[in-house]
C-alpha cells in the first residue's frame, strides 16, 4: 500500500472531520480488547482463521479508536483500507514498521479469508498477527492515555 498523508485522504473524501465522543472512543477500544482476548484463547484451539480474524479487528478497532480522538472518520466503501491508511499517516512515527505492514497484510488476507478462499490463514500467520496484534492494540492505549 502505497503511503498516504492526511491532507490526501481528506481530499480524495476518504475521510472527514467529525465531533467525536469519548464514549465512541471508549467502546472501540473495548471492543478491540475483547477482540484481542478471544483471538488470543482461539490460537489454543488452533482455529488459525478465527484467531487471525478476531486479531486484525482488534487493530481495525483501535486504529478506528486513534481516527476519532483526532477528530476523523472513515467515509465511503473501503473503511477498513481508510483506517490503516489513516494509521499510517498521523501515527507512522509511533508504530514499528513491521506492526503496519503487518496489519496491511492482514486486511488482505481476511478479505481471501472470508469473501475468496476457505483454509488460507496458516498457524503461523494467525500467531504471528495475534502477536502484532498486541503491539498494536498496546501503542494505541498508550496514545490515547488509556493504557
Amino acid at each position: 500500500m502505497k503511503k498516504v498523508d492526511l491532507s490526501e485522504l481528506l481530499r480524495k473524501g476518504q475521510v472527514e472531520k467529525f465531533q467525536s465522543d469519548p464514549n465512541q472512543i471508549r467502546n472501540q477500544i473495548e471492543i478491540a480488547k475483547n477482540n484481542l482476548a478471544s483471538a488470543q484463547k482461539i490460537l489454543g484451539i488452533e482455529e488459525w482463521e478465527v484467531a487471525h480474524n478476531l486479531a486484525y479487528n482488534a487493530m481495525l478497532q483501535a486504529g478506528a479508536a486513534l481516527m476519532f480522538s483526532k477528530g476523523y472518520r472513515p467515509r465511503g466503501p473501503e473503511h477498513h483500507v481508510t483506517v490503516i491508511e489513516f494509521v499510517q499517516a498521523v501515527y507512522s512515527p509511533k508504530f514499528r514498521p513491521e506492526v503496519l505492514q503487518a496489519f496491511e497484510k492482514a486486511r488482505k488476507r481476511r478479505n481471501d479469508a472470508v469473501y475468496d478462499t476457505p483454509n488460507v490463514i496458516s498457524p503461523s500467520q494467525a500467531q504471528n498477527l495475534v502477536k502484532y496484534a498486541e503491539t498494536f492494540v498496546s501503542t494505541a492505549l498508550g496514545l490515547l492515555k488509556m493504557a
